[in-house]
Order: C-alpha cells, then structure tokens, then sequence
C-alpha cells in the first residue's frame, strides 16, 4: 500500500518500465558541492570519491542533471551566506537553479539547506522532492515557534522527507505529523581493503577520524590519559579538538585522504566518541571501519545502533571508563582481515543510491518498495 496516500498520484506523462521513458532527476547540493568543486577537492586530497556521495551512479536508471554553483563576487558570497544563515536553507543558491529544478520529475537533495530552499522557491508545478534531512532535527528544540511553523509549512511541500537515522526520523513524525517520513541507511565506499600493517615497537594505534560537531573529543582525551601505552591518532580539523590540552600519547591534527588511508591500515582500532544527537553522527566513520576490517567501539548515540548492532562495541553516552575499557579489549584482540560486511548489510554506496532510485520509481508510480529502507543488500533497480 503506499504511504503517501493521495500524493502519489502523478499528473506528467512519465511512464516506467520496459521502453519507457526514464526519470528526470536534478541533484541539488550545497554550494561548492557541485561535480565539478567536488572533483576539485577530489584532486587536492579532500574527498575519496570523485563525486559527491555517489550520485554519479544514478546515471544508468535516470537522466541526471546537476545543480551548479554559479560565479559570485566576494559581497554576493557574503550576501547568499548571510540570507541562509538566516533562514537555514540556501535560498539563494536554489533561485539561481531554478531552471535546472523546475525541469526535473524528481529533485534530489542531500540535506534540509537544501529542500526546504526548493520549498520556498515559487514553482507553478512543484517538483517531486526527496528530502533528506540531517541536521534539522538536532536544531529543533532551539526553534522559535515562528520558525518551526515555518519550517513545517516548507516540509509539507515535500513528496517525503528521508533522514539517515531512525531517531531522526521518530522525531520528525511527532513534531510535524501527517507526511511521509521514512530512515534510509547510508552507504558509503569502503576507505581501502588493507592488511593490517601495526608497528609493534610503537605500540597499538587507535584512529579517531571526523569533524563532526557531535564529536566528544573531551571523552577521548580523558581515555588517553587513562591509557598511557595506546597511541591514539585524533584526525580531525576541529578547533574543540585541537584547542584541548591532550597527553603525550595522542597527535592531535588534520589528515588529508591518502593519510587516513595509511591511519587504517595501521591502526588496531577505530574510535567514535559522539555527544548526544538524532543523525547518526560519526556513521560515515562507522562504516568505513568496518569495510577496512578494522575493530570499532562507538558511543552509542544518534540511531547508530541500527548501521553497527553486534557489529561494533557501542558504550553509554559519557561514560570514559567504559570507553576505555572497551578500547583496551578491542586493542587485545587480533585485527579482523578486511571483510564484505557492508555489502552484506546493504550498506554500501551502491545500496545508498539504488535507494534513491527505486524511491524515485515509488514516488513516480505510486507504489511502495520495501527494499528502499530496510538495512540488508538493496538490489540493483
């Protein structure tokens, strides 16, 4: 039955099947993440894939266009910046693809600056909307009541609103009810398939990569000081984490890709530490551990346990004895070879885009695919 009750039904003339035409998507990413920024960053070591998130592979079921970043001047940038950070959507950066968004049965986004910007654009026929939230909902409770009325008006525009965590999700249903809502797991390329390459004359090596804001970096400083023999690698470019006054076991600073794929083969464990929060902080991370094989010990916060559960030791939120308990027996342990658990899990960046895809098809047909948010492998649409 499907889920979106009477707004599934479609007025074009789009038709799926054997012969039949294929579905106009339009990417909409955040300023900067276009194709051609991102292959930029790709170039300068930034990123690990050539394009943003995988979208790229979307191409053989659907013709996909890209929303671009345009040209701006220095007081234009300033002017865009500030008008989102006002509203909280990348208004600006929408209106200049408008033409691009108004064209496409489907527009897909990457997180809420960019769909509740396509919300707010006037559209005479409104395109269909994969809205995939982030961070919105952690930013809830601050809300004034004026703008959580703005923003539920803006959501229920929308075809259906994913997010990447299940709490997320719950969330999002109580505080605007009466939309489709659905969790679709991530999916993310595997970092390397290296053999473990630990120097034991330096002891074991715990990587804790990331720069997300949930980050607890002042837990994993307390269990570096409790753990005195453990190399600990804290990989990130965050002033809460350089700023602190870590102990002599731990370096502290950014790492570029090629680095970090060096810090997996190394390393005996993976570290997340994570502050309360509904995204599944810290799942990008997550999931490239274990597609590297390697030991993972996790705060168990953000909806993580649904990407890691007896795949990974996940510890209470704010508990540095349990932490460092669970990284000294991880650290005991012999590292695992490299092994095909998120492909058997369905949590690869093929799975994450086929999702995407066969929602595009349930959006365009009206039918719902169960396929699209149940954690085991997706197949191929």
């Amino acid at each position: 039955m499907c889920p979106w009750t009477s707004r599934c039904s479609y007025n074009g003339s789009m038709q799926t099947g054997a012969g039949s035409t294929r579905p106009r998507v339009t990417v909409l990413l955040g300023y900067e993440q276009d194709p051609v920024s991102w292959r930029q960053r790709h170039a300068a070591g930034e990123t690990l894939d050539e394009t943003p998130y995988g979208y790229e592979l979307a191409r053989e079921w659907c013709d996909l266009t890209w929303a671009r970043s345009h040209d701006e001047s220095a007081l234009s940038g300033r002017v865009r910046r500030r008008i989102a950070a006002m509203l909280g959507y990348d208004l600006v950066h929408a209106w200049r693809n408008r033409g691009v968004l108004r064209e496409a049965d489907v527009v897909w986004t990457h997180t809420e600056r960019e769909h509740l910007a396509v919300a707010a654009l006037p559209f005479r026929r409104r395109p269909r909307v994969i809205a995939q939230s982030v961070w919105l909902w952690d930013g809830w409770p601050e809300f004034s009541r004026r703008r959580r009325r703005r923003v539920a008006r803006l959501l229920g525009r929308h075809s259906v609103e994913v997010t990447l965590s299940p709490e997320n999700a719950r969330i999002s249903e109580r505080a605007v009810p009466g939309r489709s809502v659905a969790f679709i797991p991530f999916g993310t390329r595997v970092t390397t398939e290296l053999n473990h390459t630990a120097h034991p004359e330096t002891g074991p090596l715990v990587l804790a990569p990331g720069n997300d804001v949930h980050r607890d970096w002042v837990l994993l400083r307390e269990v570096a000081v409790q753990l005195p023999r453990i190399r600990f690698r804290v990989a990130t470019r965050r002033p809460a984490a350089l700023d602190l006054d870590w102990p002599p076991n731990a370096d502290v600073g950014p790492a570029t890709v090629d680095q970090l794929r060096q810090l997996y083969a190394e390393c005996s464990v993976v570290a997340v530490p994570l502050r309360a929060n509904s995204h599944a902080s810290g799942v990008t991370v997550c999931l490239e551990a274990l597609g590297a094989g390697r030991p993972l010990v996790a705060t168990d916060a953000g909806g993580l346990v649904a990407y890691l559960e007896g795949s990974a030791t996940l510890v209470p939120e704010s508990d540095v004895a349990g932490f460092a308990s669970a990284v000294s027996e991880a650290v005991a342990r012999k590292a695992p070879p490299p092994n095909d658990i998120l492909a058997r899990r369905g949590l690869t960046q093929h799975d994450y885009v086929w999702r995407f895809v066969r929602l595009t098809r349930a959006l365009i047909q009206g039918t719902w695919d169960d396929a699209i948010t149940a954690v085991r492998p997706v197949p191929m649409p």
